[in-house]
């Protein structure tokens, strides 16, 4: 198996992990605030989709240009989407959320079968490793640790 296929399969299998506590929520848990202080499920799931925008195009500009952009300040980069996303509806926030994961993985997909300890990193740390920092706030507000 290829390190590409490694990392696109590593998603895949932290997806399901998160997107299983999603599917737990009963409808009206979506937009209410405690998922990670005052954040929804709602506001948690457009910020993965943002994420995934930011990796996606940093990683299309590297295909394109050769160098990688450099990855915004986090907690301003997080205040600042928040704030753009949160009127958002859940049905708006899910369809964010598919179609920027569907252009993420599609971007991994064009990486070299071997990318590289750095590209490794980056795109764990915006999928895999991302998912694994947010499932235990969905595990408490559901009740489940």
């Amino acid at each position: 198996m290829s390190a590409k296929q490694k990392i696109l399969d590593d998603e895949e299998h932290g997806w399901r992990e998160l997107h299983a506590r999603l599917q737990a929520l009963a409808d009206e848990d979506w937009t209410k605030p405690g998922v990670v202080e005052d954040w929804s499920a709602k506001d948690l799931l457009a910020h993965v989709a943002v994420w995934h925008a930011l990796t996606t195009d940093r990683l299309e500009s590297l295909r394109m240009t050769g160098t990688l952009p450099p990855h915004p300040e986090v907690d301003e980069f997080n205040r600042e989407q928040h704030e753009r996303n949160r009127d958002l509806t859940v049905h708006e926030v899910q369809a964010m959320s598919g179609a920027s994961r569907h252009r993420f993985r599609e971007e991994i997909d064009l990486l070299p079968d071997d990318p590289g300890d750095h590209l490794t990193q980056v795109v764990n740390g915006n999928s895999t490793d991302h998912y694994q920092e947010h499932i235990p706030h969905l595990d408490q507000f559901l009740g489940l640790s």
